[in-house]
């Protein structure tokens, strides 16, 4: 691979890539002036992206607008669960939090140890099916099938245990809408403890693998402090070395008993954000069952009924791209206004600096290594 300083350029050209492609993380247009690149192979192929243009509103729902309008509060906690299906319960997590915090509604110990493996359930799903299609698009097809198979593993695990593969409808205002009894929790430990063994043998092997160092170390490097002034968030934030999560920094619920363990790496770049989701994926698993053992008995619902009384609140919860925070307003009536920001919002911010100057051949790594969710963005 050749830098521009010392390759020959000819003619530049747009493409456009999307609304609907498999290298995006979602339906989005991306537009590139690219300056081709004599020296890039012996043959004259290749090309360097001179600038990146993102378009957006292909996936829009208008939630937020919907809010305005006026939704009782039913209703509400269905769409705010059925945003996203990678983040579907962090998102409805904060969200009841902050309906939770304006009814000043006390979620019981038992239903906030649940919530929290639901999260942490979400987290490690969410990471192995990055690390695979990572491994997808570095064509290490074996890595990438003994990923999905560790990420299909989690599924089924979720869905034996809360009933369904995606998007349960546990979280509810208060606590849970039902329990989950002891035997499916034990079946949730073991399930975890099997992908736990196999996963560490894949993360030694990748961190060891000379092949995947030398494609994804030094490849978007971002700097600690070109992190803070995005606002970055989650693992991207951790992998340039900024150790903030708000499980450790504004802990809720179970979190507040239970430890969390950062994950932080200090090169910034796409191998060290692949390195801090698989390590991500063993601290939530070991939260998992460290959770299940710690597991108090009593109710998952609130006594009595939940008054909705005018005011606000807001949520705070860490999900798998990073923190998600929600404000929302509302009235006994139902939901009158709502905002919801996810980590995903300041990373699309970045995509166009880090794209720039780039190969094109590196644009998928890039995407994935910053795995921003495109349902998240256009609530």
């Amino acid at each position: 691979m050749v830098s521009s300083s010392t390759s020959t350029s000819i003619a530049p050209s747009t493409v456009t890539i999307g609304p609907y492609h498999p290298a995006l993380p979602g339906p989005m247009r991306l537009r590139l002036d690219l300056k081709s690149l004599a020296s890039a192979s012996p043959l004259g192929w290749g090309a360097q992206i001179a600038s990146a243009e993102i378009e957006l509103g292909y996936n829009y729902l208008g939630l937020e607008e919907r809010a305005a309008a006026g939704v009782d509060w039913a209703h509400a906690l269905s769409l705010v669960e059925g945003l996203c299906s990678c983040c579907s319960q962090a998102n409805t997590l904060a969200y009841v939090q902050a309906v939770e915090s304006m009814a000043l509604a006390i979620v019981p110990p038992r239903a906030a140890y649940i919530r929290m493996l639901l999260a942490e359930t979400e987290r490690i799903i969410s990471h192995l099916l990055n690390a695979a299609e990572t491994m997808q698009a570095l064509h290490l097809y074996e890595r990438e099938a003994v990923l999905r198979d560790l990420c299909e593993r989690a599924v089924q695990a979720l869905d034996e245990w809360a009933g369904a593969r995606v998007q349960p409808g546990i979280i509810t205002y208060g606590g849970l809408s039902r329990n989950i009894d002891e035997a499916a929790c034990r079946g949730l430990t073991l399930a975890i403890r099997h992908v736990e063994r196999v996963l560490r043998t894949q993360i030694s092997s990748i961190i060891n693998n000379r092949e995947i160092a030398a494609r994804l170390a030094g490849l978007g490097a971002i700097s600690a402090q070109e992190a803070t002034v995005a606002g970055l968030r989650g693992p991207v934030a951790r992998a340039s070395s900024i150790a903030t999560d708000i499980r450790v920094a504004f802990p809720t619920g179970a979190y507040e008993e239970e430890g969390v363990t950062i994950v932080v790496q200090r090169n910034g770049d796409a191998f060290a954000r692949l390195v801090v989701r698989l390590l991500e994926a063993l601290e939530s698993m070991r939260i998992i069952e460290q959770g299940i053992d710690d597991l108090p008995a009593g109710p998952v619902r609130a006594r009595g009924v939940i008054e909705m009384k005018s005011g606000s609140g807001i949520g705070r919860v860490e999900g798998p791209k990073g923190e998600i925070f929600c404000w929302i307003r509302g009235e006994a009536a139902g939901l009158q206004a709502l905002h919801l920001s996810t980590a995903s919002f300041p990373t699309l911010g970045i995509l166009p600096g880090l794209l720039r100057n780039r190969q094109l051949e590196d644009l998928r790594l890039l995407l994935l290594s910053v795995d921003p969710c495109m349902a998240c963005v256009e609530r």
